[in-house]
């Protein structure tokens, strides 16, 4: 019997936005875990945020909805959600969802922060 992947979160700090790393997996039994992060941020007064998504297995449809309030909240703020980092079967997920041309994604780290 397989074990069941848990999600952890380190935030870091670059000169250009907080960074969010997930690791693990996302779903309707941890998105709260997510959401905690990223209000964190919210609440620090983040206005840039780069999800780095390197350590992240698999995401459902609770963490991208998460996701997508987060980047739509943070836009009215005149700020950026900007995402990276994506193994190719979470790209996958991205793109049969549609997020992917509906939230900014770059190949790397650091393509993403300097595009900020």
């Amino acid at each position: 019997m397989a074990t069941e992947q848990t999600l952890s979160i380190r935030t870091e700090r670059s000169e250009k936005a907080a960074i969010v790393c997930p690791s693990g997996r996302v779903d309707g039994s941890n998105v709260e875990i997510l959401e905690s992060a990223i209000q964190e941020q919210l609440k620090a007064g983040e206005k840039k945020l780069v999800f780095d998504f390197e350590h992240l297995v698999y995401i459902s449809s609770a963490g991208l909805r998460t996701l997508l309030v987060a980047a739509r909240r943070l836009q009215t703020e005149g700020g950026a959600a900007l995402f990276c980092g994506l193994a190719e079967h979470i790209a996958h997920i991205f793109e049969i969802s549609g997020f992917n041309s509906i939230l900014t994604v770059y190949g790397s780290r650091d393509e993403a922060l300097s595009s900020l």
